[in-house]
């Protein structure tokens, strides 16, 4: 694996100065949340690092290099665009920045659809991601950043279906993974 330090300065040449703003955050969030359940700060430190590592290529280049790295978009994928990084920068992170941790690999995978049984590291980088202090203030965010640090699951069930009324209210398709994501979390406390 590289180095953290050589990561950084790979990932800032990749992305957009407001993208990497938003991923150093993350960190810094990732972290916090790391510290307060007692995750390994390294691995988090990684797959928060790079959990948008291909979001700001352009699509085209999503689309090639998936098929070049046998990655199977699913029907629901394909036509949501804003999905592809989440997968490819998976693989991107395993054959660029040289993680070969399943662990670290699979919260970047799935911090934007989430699934069901997410381990401890991917609820992180998904929350993470969807509360650091820049993100716009949107109706919901609040609740979810104040339930962070009192139920982890329950703000990430908030999470996910305030993600899921933006779906529909965009016109977009749900992903399955999201839908079970939030019937299992909804299974575990109600």
């Amino acid at each position: 694996m590289l180095s953290y330090e050589t990561m950084v300065e790979k990932l800032r040449s990749s992305l957009s100065p407001k993208r990497f703003i938003h991923t150093l955050h993350v960190v810094d969030t990732a972290l916090e949340l790391a510290d307060f359940y007692h995750e390994d700060r390294e691995k988090t430190k990684i797959a928060a690092l790079l959990h948008d590592c291909a979001k700001d290529y352009p699509y085209l280049l999503k689309v090639q290099l998936c098929k070049e790295f046998h990655i199977v978009l699913d029907p629901i994928t394909q036509k949501n665009p804003e999905l592809i990084h989440s997968f490819l920068g998976a693989e991107i992170a395993k054959r660029e920045y040289k993680v070969e941790d399943g662990y670290i690999l699979n919260s970047i995978r799935y911090h934007t659809t989430g699934r069901a049984n997410m381990t401890l590291l991917e609820k992180i980088v998904f929350l993470a991601d969807y509360m650091e202090p820049t993100r716009l203030l949107f109706p919901g965010l609040e609740e979810v950043r104040a339930l962070a640090y009192v139920h982890l699951d329950k703000a990430i069930y908030q999470a996910l279906l305030l993600t899921i009324a933006y779906i529909k209210e965009q016109g977009f398709l749900l992903h399955p993974l999201t839908q079970e994501a939030v019937d299992d979390l909804k299974a575990k406390f109600l």
